[in-house]
């Protein structure tokens, strides 16, 4: 009787220290977490690239780009789905490596950034963007100044036209569903 009591307070104790542990996220390494910064004079022109937060905005106002900032985790399932396609697409790639500086900002994160002498988290950018819900992007001008929050998974072809339609600031003057229609029309004129 006293071996089956062991036994099973054994198991239980295994039970309870496994699924605790199961809970547990990977503490990230800041320095394996660092982001590799390659601009569009990149040979590679194959690979999008990704920086922190406070590098990207320094590098926005360095090269005059605009920003593609994407809030994601690493629990997010359609932010996975977006990294395995829409930003696999080699056009998508071009536009954002071209036009815009790509910043990841992973909204759980603890991570210290240092922007422009005020020290926050990734996960303190999150709150000042107010994200909610993942993925969200957010269009942002040289300068940090906002365009537009883009939210959710968005395929190639819808991600392929909003970058296009800010690209070279049509968005001032253009509604987006005119642009679209003259898109569709310059492309039935097209052989």
């Amino acid at each position: 009787m006293k071996k089956s009591i062991i036994t099973v307070l054994i198991l239980f104790c295994f039970l309870i220290t496994g699924f605790s542990f199961a809970g547990d996220k990977p503490v990230k390494n800041s320095k394996n977490s660092a982001k590799k910064v390659l601009n569009s004079t990149n040979s590679d022109k194959d690979i999008l690239t990704w920086v922190r937060y406070d590098e990207g905005m320094k590098l926005a106002k360095a090269s005059g780009k605009k920003v593609f900032l994407e809030f994601t985790t690493t629990w997010c399932g359609w932010c996975k789905k977006m990294h395995a396609t829409t930003f696999k697409d080699p056009k998508v790639i071009e536009l954002l490596n071209n036009y815009f500086v790509t910043i990841s900002v992973d909204g759980d994160s603890r991570d210290s950034l240092n922007v422009d002498g005020f020290i926050t988290t990734e996960k303190g950018v999150t709150r000042e963007y107010g994200v909610s819900s993942y993925p969200t992007y957010w269009f942002l001008e040289s300068d940090g100044g906002k365009i537009a929050p883009m939210k959710g998974y968005k395929d190639r072809n819808v991600l392929e036209d909003i970058l296009d339609y800010l690209k070279d600031d049509t968005y001032k003057t253009v509604e987006f569903g005119e642009f679209l229609a003259k898109k569709k029309e310059d492309a039935k004129k097209t052989p």
